[in-house]
């Protein structure tokens, strides 16, 4: 599986042979048999364990007050995406790419992600601001930022990077009140 992630990682979905996964893993086709039905089924399960640990970390998601601790709540979690996702990153995108090609996957979970983040905002109503559009857009924004950390066009220290994203994001939802 840590070779599956390393070559989806590497080369897309649609790149990806199950010959480049058995080289990187130093098995048998045999042994990738034993396993796994094909690429589709290996990255299903890869997928599957990336849906699960995002899920755990959505259900650790804390309510998202203009305050102190609640900034400090919120730095946390960050730092267990900004984790998750150096991990996973580029096998998120890899399963984006499969998703656009019709390929059946895993539930949007950073759709999900995006809604505990809506739920968790503790914020007055207003007319005039949808927290959902918020919550999916702020969401985009530090995937794609630790899209860049990954990738290297960032560098920055994981609580630096936190500590960022969470000024933004309790900006956008309280402006200035903290």
């Amino acid at each position: 599986m840590t070779a599956g992630v390393a070559v989806f990682s590497a080369r897309g979905f649609r790149a990806t042979r199950v010959d480049d996964i058995v080289k990187r893993a130093r098995i048998s086709h045999g042994t990738f048999y034993l396993y796994f039905s094909s690429k589709d089924d290996l990255f299903e399960q890869l997928v599957a364990e990336v849906a699960s640990e995002l899920s755990s970390l959505t259900d650790s998601l804390p309510a998202i007050r203009p305050t102190t601790e609640s900034r400090a709540d919120l730095e946390l979690w960050l730092v267990s995406f900004i984790e998750l996702y150096s991990k996973y990153g580029p096998l998120i995108r890899s399963w984006t790419e499969a998703e656009r090609g019709g390929m059946s996957t895993a539930e949007d979970v950073l759709g999900t992600v995006a809604d505990a983040l809506t739920a968790k905002v503790k914020i007055r109503k207003r007319k005039d601001f949808d927290p959902r559009i918020a919550s999916l857009a702020l969401l985009a924004m530090v995937e794609r930022v630790n899209y860049f950390s990954v990738t290297g066009q960032v560098d920055e220290e994981v609580e630096q990077l936190a500590r960022t994203l969470a000024d933004i994001m309790l900006d956008a939802f309280f402006g200035a009140q903290i």
